[in-house]
């Protein structure tokens, strides 16, 4: 109890009326279910330090749900091609990110990205002084890092000017550019940089599911997320690749909390999605969100999985990921070969950790279905894994 003690005061986290573990040889592992009121406890401590309480949110009008490829579903440009007037502590990320599909061993993936924060920030040591838009333009950070198939290639952190105009956007400086444009149904991403040049088309696929929104209130805090789920085909470094990609553009009011994200794309047009934020430790903590998604492209069909378990070994390079729940079970298995991190501090210190992974295992059971790698073919991803606290 005294690890759990440190880490309610490093977050200034009330205490619990009752225990969240029970003691014994597996502490730790004994979450309890009986949490009912604690988000609206902690709620209060931070809205009492730090934010005021939000009734009314930007993007109201985009509601989370999950939108099939062949039905209608929303423009995404309004939010993509846009910097937010953030409150004080806001965030704002966009990403870009690229999975080859092919029978190569360890794939070619690609993650570009750039954002800011209301507040001072630094990033690896890059500072970021804090910003407003103005006249379509803002002060960012910005780095991409990828595997090539052979090897692992890096743009460090650099400080950007992040500027929009119709339906593009673009984030460049010290070196770096980074550039989004397009709309429905064909997007480009374009990066030049003296390690990493490349030049993507994104189209949006003819079957599965193509665009995703999460934006929602917790603690009476806005996080939102929102996905576009393409394939793509170009260039990267000289070299031809194609496979799926995802656009995100992420805003937030809340803290930094740990996390684990992860998206894993399969042969067959199979995906697997889950975002699990948590309060505390790998090994102690409460989620605030469990929650993940299997499309079996074989079935057309959409599974929702909850109460996910992420286990690592010490160097992270072997992960488990599981789900037990009424009527399905999942069960597995992915291999790190490249990784990168980051570390951001001004207002905690954030540990921000992103593992190219192959996926060694899939056993998924629900009825009459069985699915496992034989069907869906090679399967690789990110798994994002997230430590620490940042206001």
């Amino acid at each position: 109890m005294r690890l759990l003690n440190g880490i309610r005061g490093a977050v200034r986290l009330p205490s619990m009326d009752r225990p969240l573990i029970n003691k014994g040889r597996r502490i730790g592992r004994n979450i309890l279910n009986a949490t009912e009121g604690y988000e609206e406890q902690v709620y209060s401590v931070i809205s009492r330090h730090q934010f005021p309480r939000i009734d009314v949110y930007p993007n109201s009008g985009y509601k989370t749900a999950i939108y099939r490829a062949s039905e209608p579903s929303p423009c995404l440009d309004e939010i993509f091609y846009k910097c937010e007037n953030l409150l004080p502590y806001g965030k704002e990320y966009w990403f870009a990110i690229f999975t080859a599909i092919d029978k190569k061993k360890n794939p070619m993936q690609l993650i570009s990205s750039f954002g800011r924060r209301n507040s001072r920030t630094s990033v690896d040591n890059v500072e970021i002084a804090v910003d407003s838009p103005g006249q379509g333009m803002a002060r960012t950070g910005g780095f991409v890092w990828c595997f090539d198939g052979k090897k692992k290639l890096t743009v460090p952190t650099v400080e950007t000017m992040t500027s929009i105009s119709g339906n593009s956007i673009s984030s460049a400086g010290n070196g770096l550019n980074i550039d989004i444009s397009g709309t429905v149904p064909q997007y480009r991403v374009k990066v030049d940089s003296e390690a990493i040049k490349c030049d993507f088309k994104l189209t949006k696929p003819a079957s599965g599911y193509d665009t995703e929104v999460l934006n929602e209130l917790k603690m009476k805090l806005n996080y939102q997320v929102y996905n576009l789920y393409y394939d793509f085909d170009g260039m990267l470094n000289g070299k031809e690749y194609s496979g799926r990609c995802y656009l995100q553009k992420v805003l937030l009011t809340t803290p930094l909390v740990p996390w684990y994200w992860s998206r894993f794309v399969f042969k067959d047009g199979s995906s697997f999605v889950f975002f699990k934020p948590y309060f505390g430790t790998h090994d102690l903590n409460y989620p605030l969100r469990n929650k993940g998604a299997f499309y079996s492209a074989s079935e057309d069909k959409l599974y929702w999985v909850h109460n996910i378990d992420v286990k690592h070994d010490n160097k992270m390079k072997n992960w488990k990921i599981s789900s037990q729940g009424e009527g399905y079970s999942l069960s597995m298995a992915v291999k790190a070969y490249a990784d990168h991190g980051f570390n951001f501090r001004y207002g905690g210190v954030f540990n921000y950790n992103e593992h190219m992974v192959n996926v060694r295992k899939f056993d998924f059971k629900s009825g009459d279905s069985n699915i496992g790698l034989k069907k869906l073919g090679t399967g690789a991803g990110i798994v994002e894994d997230a430590t620490g606290l940042l206001i």
